[in-house]
């Protein structure tokens, strides 16, 4: 449920984004299916889109990072650095930022111009709370794990536009406020 009108602008521009995305590699453009990465090739990107948080927030931007190594054409580990700051629920001067360093695997598959994929992992999240006009308590470092999954629209053989959906379930400490959540994002992608 989208608490602010931040994120509901949020929500907008991330669908707006992605239905132009999905036009613009729409299959009257594709002459023929594009190539999935070869193996020992690396791609890596950034992603923006929209945190759901827990009841207890309002949604927020969230900023992604991140490097991928293809093991085989259609296995991949990879590595992501995410940010993002949702405001308490009705208190949008407080905030709980969220710093994200997760490592994971991904299987892809092709289909036309698309490479839909699956995937999961694991990861540190550095939580802290804070506080408008307030000491802030100390921060922390929770464990977590995701799992997710979206699809890269080929561009051509050196980039793609990356669509993903992900569920982040973080340790919550008896007391604490909860980390976990879903990300919609949206991003480019290039490989070399």
């Amino acid at each position: 449920m989208i608490r602010s009108r931040r994120a509901s602008h949020a929500v907008t521009l991330v669908l707006f984004v992605s239905a132009f995305a999905l036009a613009a590699a729409s299959p009257a453009r594709a002459q023929a299916p594009r190539p999935t990465p070869d193996r020992h090739v690396v791609g890596y990107g950034f992603d923006g889109g929209v945190l759901f948080p827990d009841s207890v927030f309002e949604s927020t931007f969230t900023l992604d990072g991140f490097g991928e190594f293809y093991l085989t054409p259609r296995v991949s580990v990879r590595g992501m650095l995410a940010w993002a700051s949702p405001g308490l629920d009705g208190r949008t001067e407080d905030h709980f930022r969220q710093v994200k360093l997760l490592f994971g695997g991904n299987y892809n598959w092709v289909y036309k111009t698309l490479r839909p994929f699956a995937g999961g992992g694991a990861g540190a999240y550095f939580v802290r709370l804070k506080l408008d006009g307030q000491e802030d308590p100390e921060g922390e470092t929770r464990g977590g794990v995701y799992f997710g999954g979206g699809s890269d629209i080929i561009l051509n053989e050196e980039s793609a536009i990356k669509v993903e959906f992900r569920w982040d379930f973080v340790s919550d400490p008896p007391g604490q406020y909860d980390a976990t959540g879903q990300s919609l994002t949206i991003g480019y992608k290039r490989f070399f």
